[in-house]
């Protein structure tokens, strides 16, 4: 099964999508579009030892934003503090945002070492 990383050093995204308050990952690059339908695990990376997977996510729709008004019509689904080194900047030319839908929460667990990475980003667990 495929695994995304969720950097939650500065804020509490994962916990912030388990509550219901994130309904959208974002990113600056698409960097998750090949998993458009496909449910994914999720899992919290940024503090210490291995990401800790928490749930589980379908990610149902890909929006791609190009105006700072679109992006805060958005804002309210996201969970992004407003100033925050994750929201949008006067630089900024496009941020994506994946939905995340049908989200189940169970024991959580640490990543295995062995895991298949692909950058930064996601990783597929071997076997799965």
């Amino acid at each position: 099964m495929n695994v995304i990383y969720i950097n939650c050093a500065k804020q509490p995204f994962v916990a912030r999508i388990m509550a219901r308050a994130k309904l959208f990952e974002t990113r600056n690059r698409n960097t998750l579009g090949r998993f458009i339908g496909e449910r994914v695990l999720i899992a919290e990376s940024g503090r210490h030892g291995r990401p800790l997977v928490r749930c589980s996510a379908v990610i149902s729709e890909i929006i791609s934003v190009r105006t700072p008004e679109e992006w805060n019509r958005y804002r309210p689904d996201f969970g992004i503090d407003q100033g925050s080194s994750f929201d949008w900047k006067p630089d900024t030319r496009v941020k994506w945002l994946y939905r995340l839908t049908d989200v189940r929460m169970f024991l959580p667990f640490r990543l295995p070492a062995d895991v298949v990475r692909h950058g930064r980003t996601w990783c597929e667990l071997k076997g799965e």
